[in-house]
């Protein structure tokens, strides 16, 4: 698992490169993450959904193609899920920083009361896709949980 962790933080730089980058980079049609989503951690450990149940999302385009995601956050999001609960289950936001490129969402979601140690989610929803896959990582990279995000039907 150790070696692992360099990755992490190399992942993590890039992820944060990729954000700068995209931010100034056209969005695309505004509306593919538009809607209500639940993130899900792809663990062997966690057996059922509402286990696995990592973020729920709601992403709003705006007018001028700026997306805004509010967010909650689930279970799984503790590192050691099938321990007791940690402090982030139920952390919520608004207006989190995200963009759109192409078919990735990126969002970065200040869980953690260490604004310093943001978790950083991108997501990648191949066109015609149900489901979309990615990863959600610590700032500092010693936070890595692959994940899977699906689209929640309108009420």
């Amino acid at each position: 698992m150790r070696r692992f962790r360099n990755v992490g933080r190399a992942a993590c730089g890039a992820l944060l490169i990729v954000a700068l980058s995209a931010a100034a980079a056209p969005l695309g049609s505004g509306t593919a993450w538009q809607g209500d989503w639940t993130v899900t951690r792809v663990d062997p450990r966690l057996r059922t959904r509402a286990g696995a149940e990592l973020l729920s999302l709601h992403v709003d385009t705006g007018p001028d193609g700026a997306l805004a995601v509010d967010w909650a956050a689930g279970r799984a999001i503790c590192p050691q899920p099938l321990e007791a609960p940690c402090e982030w289950v139920g952390a919520r936001g608004q207006h989190a920083v995200a963009m759109q490129s192409g078919d990735s969402l990126l969002a970065v979601l200040p869980v953690s009361a260490d604004e310093a140690d943001p978790l950083v989610l991108h997501l990648h929803r191949s066109p015609g896709a149900a489901l979309a896959a990615g990863v959600l990582l610590g700032a500092r990279g010693e936070l890595r949980y692959r994940v899977e995000a699906q689209p929640e039907p309108r009420r």
